[in-house]
Formats: structure tokens, C-alpha cells, sequence
């Protein structure tokens, strides 16, 4: 284990989390699902994706120190 690994795994989860947000959004649009479905996975997913964004930043910060 590493800063260094761990900054890319927190990359990995981010630009997953915002793949999954992006993959829920179009299915919402295309009607494959109900509101209350994509509403609940949606705020998941954007809660994941903020978590591993301000976990991301911060090891980046302590790296620059």
C-alpha cells in the first residue's frame, strides 16, 4: 500500500461511480426506469461519486505537503 495506489484506486471508484450516474440517467430518459428506482440508485451513485471526489482531493492534498 501506497499514497500513490490509493489516489488511483479513489480515481478508479470515482470514474466508476460517474460511469454508473451517467448509465442510470440514460436509462431514466429512455424510460427503462420508473422515477422513484432511478431517483433512489441515482442519489447513490452521486453520493459515492462526491465521497470518493472529497477523499480524492484530500489525499491530493497531503501529497502536495
Amino acid at each position: 500500500w501506497s499514497p500513490q495506489s490509493a489516489l488511483g484506486q479513489l480515481q478508479a471508484n470515482l470514474k466508476a461511480a460517474e460511469a454508473e450516474s451517467e448509465a442510470q440517467m440514460e436509462q431514466f430518459l429512455s424510460q427503462e426506469l420508473p422515477l422513484d428506482t432511478f431517483l433512489e440508485s441515482f442519489c447513490q451513485s452521486r453520493t459515492q461519486s462526491h465521497i470518493h471526489r472529497t477523499q480524492m482531493e484530500k489525499l491530493q492534498e497531503l501529497l502536495q505537503k
